[in-house]
């Protein structure tokens, strides 16, 4: 699946988000910083990231993907 398709998804519905794709062999690495996940679990973070993505999972483009939610302070405290 196309990196800049999932990043358009994302920066559309999860606003003054940044989306970090990044790829190693087959696998796939998505690192979303948002204070939108402030207070959030991160169940609750991956499951909303997931539900943008539920179209291009049924579609199966795409089939495996690793997710990190992350808030601002969060990301620039070097938090993985």
């Amino acid at each position: 699946m196309d990196h800049e398709k999932i990043k358009s998804i994302l920066e559309s519905k999860i606003r003054d988000s940044e989306v970090i794709l990044s790829n190693s062999d087959c696998n796939l690495t998505l690192t979303i910083v948002s204070d939108k996940f402030i207070g959030q679990k991160l169940l609750n973070r991956h499951k909303e990231v997931l539900s943008h993505l539920k179209e291009c999972f049924s579609s199966g483009e795409l089939h495996a993907l690793s997710i990190k939610t992350l808030t601002k302070e969060e990301f620039s405290l070097g938090k993985t």
